[in-house]
C-alpha cells in the first residue's frame, strides 16, 4: 500500500483526482510484481466484483505510463506493463517470458555505447529504453 499512496500523492500534487476507483486502479496495479496487461486487471476486478469501467482502466494505465510508475513492455501482441517503483528515475527491465517476473537493474549497461554513439553520429540522444527479455532462474529449474 504504501507504493500505492507515493503514486496517490503525486497524482493528487499534479491536480489528478483521487476517486474511489482511481483509488482502487493504482492499489491493484501498485501491488504487482509481474508483467500484466489491461486484460489481467479487467478479469482481477470482476472476480473482487469491483465495479470499474474499461475506459478508467486505460486511462489510469495511461496516466501511470505518463507519470513513469508504469512502463509499456513487449509482450507478443498484446499491450502488457510492468510496474516502475522508482517513478520516472532512469532504469531498465530485464523481463521473464516465462512468468512475466521484472527485475529493475540499477545501472544503464548502455550509456558508454550512447556516448560512442553520440560522438560518432553528431546525434544529441535525448532519452532511450533498454528491455530484456530472458528466462529467470526460478522458471529454468
Amino acid at each position: 500500500m504504501h507504493m500505492a499512496s507515493s503514486v496517490l500523492g503525486t497524482m493528487t500534487a499534479q491536480g489528478y483526482p483521487i476517486t474511489d476507483q482511481r483509488r482502487t486502479l493504482v492499489t491493484l496495479i501498485m501491488s504487482r510484481t509481474r508483467s500484466f496487461t489491461a486484460d489481467d486487471l479487467l478479469r482481477d476486478l470482476k472476480n473482487a466484483e469491483a465495479t470499474i469501467g474499461r475506459a478508467t482502466v486505460f486511462r489510469t494505465l495511461d496516466l501511470l505510463v505518463r507519470l513513469g510508475y508504469l512502463t509499456r513492455i513487449p509482450d507478443g501482441e498484446r499491450k502488457a506493463y510492468a510496474v516502475c517503483d522508482r517513478g520516472g528515475d532512469h532504469h531498465h527491465h530485464l523481463i521473464c517470458s516465462t512468468c512475466g517476473q521484472v527485475l529493475h537493474l540499477e545501472e544503464c549497461p548502455i550509456a558508454a555505447m550512447l556516448s560512442e554513439l553520440e560522438s560518432r553520429t553528431g546525434y544529441q540522444i535525448e532519452h532511450h529504453r533498454l528491455e530484456v527479455a530472458g528466462i529467470c532462474p526460478a522458471c529454468r529449474r
